[in-house]
C-alpha cells in the first residue's frame, strides 16, 4: 500500500495549526507575527474574546505563535483551537481541518514511491535472481513503519502534555458596595506549590501580592468606588484578568493624601451635588482626618450600571479647580470614565505643569513625562469645561469648548460604569451632563 493510500500525505496537526496561525495573522492585519509586540497579543486577546467569547491569555497566544519558546511545539486545547478557527471564518477546529484536508493545504513532503510493477509477459532470464532480496526489503519496511508509529506516539504524548488548561483567576464576589473585600481563587493548577514560581496578582488599585505556594485563595480590600481589573501574572506576563466593581448610591466624596498609600478618607456628604452643595470645604475634609496643610486629593465618584454605550456618548462637566493653597500648585482636575475592560481619562493641569498631565482613550495613552502634551494645560481655577465626545470609537476631547485632541481607538469600552472627577485640593463641580448618543439615555448622576 502506498503512503498516499494510508492518508499520510495530509497535513499533520502542527502543520494545520501553523496554517491557522498564518490565517489569524492575516485576519488581524499583521501577516508577519514574528514582528508582533506584547500589545499585539493583548489586543488580539480582546478581539478573540469579543468574537468567540473564549478567553485566551496573551501568554497562551505567545506560545501558540512561538513567541515563547518551549521544549516541544505547543499545541493548545480544543476550545482554544475552536476559537482560532472561528476567528478566521470556520464553525470550529473540526470544520477547519476538514476544509484543509479537502484542499490539501500544506501537505507533508511525499516520499518517492517505487515504480509500479508491469504485468505484461516477460522473457525468463537465463540467470536466477539474487537470493533473499525480498525478505531484506520487507525487514526494512517493517523497521521504517515502527519508527513512524513510535514518532506518532511520542508526538501524541507531547500534545497531551501541552493540552493542559491555563492557570486562571476567579473572583467569588466581583461586585459590591464601598468598601468591599473581594475574594480571588487561582484555579487549574496541578500542585499548589507551583504557584510560588513567579506568580503574582495585581488587584488594580495599586495593591499586589505574590502567591506563596501554600494557598490558592487571596483577598483584597477595596475602599474607593470604581471598576478595577485584577490581573494574574507569571514572571510579569499576564495570564488572566477579572473585573471588580464597587458601586455607589449616588455621588460620593473620598479624600487621600500624597505619599500616604495606606488609607483613604471617606467624607460624609449627604445631599452632595444638590441644592448648590457642589463642593467639599477644607473644614469637612479636615474633619474626615486629612491634614489639609499637605497635598491632598478629593475624588467625586458615581458608579452604577448606567446603560450608556462607552463608545458612543457625549460628556460635559463644568468645574472650578482649587485655588493655590498649601500643597496645591498645579490645580489638577482628572476626569475618568469607567468602562468594561478599560477607561477613558484626561488629566488637565495648570499651564506650566503639563509634565504631570495624562490622557487615555482605551488603549491610546499619552503621558506628559515622555510626550509633553501641552494641549492638556489649562487654568481652571476660575472655572471651565472639559468635554468628551465619542462616536464609534472616534474620540474627541475639548477643553473650554476648544478641540485639543482627536483619535480613534480600537479596544471598545462597551458599557459605562460611572464617573470619577478628582481635584488636587478643594474643587467644585458645577454640572455634569452625560448621555448615550444612540439611545439618548441620560446618566442618573447628571445635575
Amino acid at each position: 500500500m502506498s503512503i498516499m493510500e494510508n492518508g499520510q500525505d495530509k497535513a499533520s496537526s502542527l502543520d494545520l495549526l501553523d496554517h491557522c496561525c498564518q490565517l489569524v495573522a492575516d485576519t488581524y492585519g499583521k501577516p508577519d507575527s514574528s514582528e508582533w509586540t506584547n500589545s499585539d497579543f493583548i489586543r488580539l486577546c480582546s478581539i478573540l474574546y469579543k468574537k468567540t467569547h473564549v478567553q485566551i491569555s496573551p501568554n497562551t497566544l505567545k506560545r501558540i505563535f512561538g513567541k515563547i519558546k518551549t521544549d516541544a511545539r505547543y499545541y493548545p486545547q480544543k476550545a482554544t483551537r475552536d476559537a482560532l478557527a472561528q476567528y478566521v471564518g470556520f464553525a470550529d477546529w473540526d470544520q477547519f481541518t476538514l476544509a484543509q484536508s479537502r484542499q490539501q493545504v500544506a501537505p507533508l513532503p511525499r516520499r518517492p514511491e517505487a515504480e509500479p510493477v508491469s504485468i505484461r509477459p516477460v522473457e525468463v532470464p537465463t540467470q536466477q535472481p539474487k537470493a533473499r532480496k525480498l525478505p531484506v526489503r520487507k525487514l526494512f519496511m517493517a523497521a521504517f513503519g515502527l519508527i513512524i508509529i513510535g514518532t506518532a506516539a511520542w508526538r501524541g504524548f507531547l500534545l497531551w502534555q501541552n493540552d493542559k488548561p491555563e492557570v486562571t483567576l476567579f473572583c467569588k464576589n466581583p461586585e459590591g458596595d464601598n468598601p468591599h473585600s473581594a475574594v480571588f481563587v487561582v484555579r487549574n493548577f496541578s500542585n499548589v506549590a507551583d504557584l510560588a514560581d513567579d506568580y503574582a496578582i495585581e488587584f488594580g488599585d495599586g495593591e499586589k501580592t505574590r502567591l506563596n505556594g501554600k494557598d490558592s485563595v487571596y483577598s483584597n480590600y477595596y475602599e474607593v468606588p470604581g471598576r478595577y481589573l485584577a490581573i494574574l501574572k507569571k514572571a510579569g506576563l499576564p495570564l488572566d484578568t477579572v473585573p471588580v466593581f464597587l458601586h455607589t448610591d449616588g455621588w460620593t466624596a473620598t479624600a487621600n493624601m500624597m505619599y500616604d498609600t495606606t488609607r483613604v478618607y471617606p467624607i460624609e456628604a449627604p445631599g452632595l451635588f444638590s441644592q448648590g452643595y457642589n463642593s467639599i470645604s477644607a473644614r469637612e475634609i479636615a474633619r474626615a482626618g486629612v491634614d489639609t496643610n499637605r497635598t491632598f486629593f478629593v475624588n467625586f465618584i458615581n458608579t452604577h450600571l448606567t446603560g450608556i454605550d462607552g463608545d458612543n456618548f457625549e460628556l460635559l462637566i463644568d468645574v472650578k479647580a482649587s485655588p493655590p493653597r498649601p500643597g496645591v500648585r498645579c490645580s489638577q482636575v482628572r476626569l475618568t470614565v469607567f468602562g468594561d475592560s478599560s477607561n477613558h481619562m484626561v488629566d488637565v493641569m495648570k499651564p506650566g505643569c503639563a509634565h504631570w498631565s495624562k490622557l487615555q482613550f482605551s488603549e491610546l495613552r499619552k503621558d506628559g513625562r515622555s510626550e509633553g502634551p501641552n494641549f492638556l494645560g489649562a487654568d481652571l481655577t476660575t472655572g471651565g469645561t472639559v468635554s468628551m465626545k465619542v462616536v464609534n470609537r472616534r474620540a474627541t476631547l475639548l477643553i473650554n469648548g476648544r478641540e485639543v485632541y482627536k483619535n480613534t481607538y480600537k479596544k471598545p469600552l462597551r458599557h459605562i460604569y460611572g464617573l470619577d472627577i478628582m481635584f488636587a485640593g478643594v474643587g467644585t463641580v458645577r454640572s455634569v451632563r452625560l448621555r448615550d448618543l444612540k439611545t439618548g439615555k441620560q446618566f442618573a448622576g447628571n445635575f
